[in-house]
């Protein structure tokens, strides 16, 4: 058995794509271009792939894995070039390399995600009343919501259900290279626990670091703002997250 290393993009109209019917995609891919597929054992066989992290519905991606085993060496070059011309639109093969011996499953180094966070203005957003000053105020009250201790209370979904917790120890970083457009928009990126123990989605990161800063309570409205919160808020709404790329324990970049 051989075993590679896809890196792939999601994007487009495959950001609705599922994360089960992606391992379909591929498992048909592979059969068109007649890759011979390892199959596990048992009642139920199915072809061995294993994923990374799986991708939110409706969230893209330049930075998706999959480890696929082979019962016959083939050329990754090749391999490639196929996928390239097999995959449907918006799922793109990056590059491949072949998996050293007792090599670790895709996801075991992996500690963080990287993403590109996109927001909207409210319609009494800062932004809008000082267009020049709104990067100093976003940079400021982001650094104050994250600096010392203080922790970063919202409600977090995981498997035993929807819970308050604290996400600031899964925060590396969040706020920075911002960008501001003048269609109503601003991006900036953010480093976010992301792994097979611990992992925060952005979009829970954002509303937690946002309504930290406007004094909301966790799971909160407008209407729970005090008067004082009112005159710092930053009225930004989600909009869409891209993952950028996949870090390990040293902040290194998986591949």
């Amino acid at each position: 058995m051989v075993k590679y290393r896809i890196r792939f993009s999601k994007t487009g109209r495959a950001k609705y794509v599922s994360h089960l019917d992606l391992l379909k995609v591929f498992t048909r891919c592979a059969r068109r271009i007649g890759l011979d597929l390892e199959y596990s054992q048992g009642f139920n066989p199915h072809a061995e792939l294993v994923f990374s992290a799986p991708l939110p519905l409706g969230m893209t991606s330049d930075a998706e894995y999959v480890d696929v085993s082979l019962n016959s060496e083939t050329d990754p070059h090749e391999l490639l070039e196929l996928l390239k011309k097999s995959l449907p639109e918006g799922i793109e093969p990056l590059k491949i390399r072949m998996l050293e011996p007792g090599e670790g499953s895709v996801m075991r180094p992996v500690r963080f995600a990287k993403y590109k966070i996109t927001a909207g203005y409210g319609s009494s957003s800062l932004h809008e009343d000082h267009p020049e000053i709104f990067p100093e105020i976003f940079r400021s009250a982001i650094g104050l919501c994250l600096n010392g201790n203080d922790p970063v209370l919202t409600l977090k979904k995981s498997k035993s259900g929807t819970k308050l917790a604290d996400i600031r120890p899964m925060i590396e970083s969040f706020g920075e290279d911002l960008e501001c457009s003048g269609d109503g928009t601003c991006s900036f990126s953010a480093v976010l626990a992301c792994g097979n123990e611990v992992n925060l989605r952005p979009e829970t990161a954002f509303k937690g670091i946002i309504d930290k800063i406007n004094g909301f309570e966790p799971g909160g409205n407008a209407g729970d703002a005090t008067g004082d919160a009112q005159t710092r808020r930053l009225p930004l709404e989600f909009l869409a997250a891209h993952k950028i790329e996949f870090y390990d324990a040293e902040k290194k970049v998986l591949w």
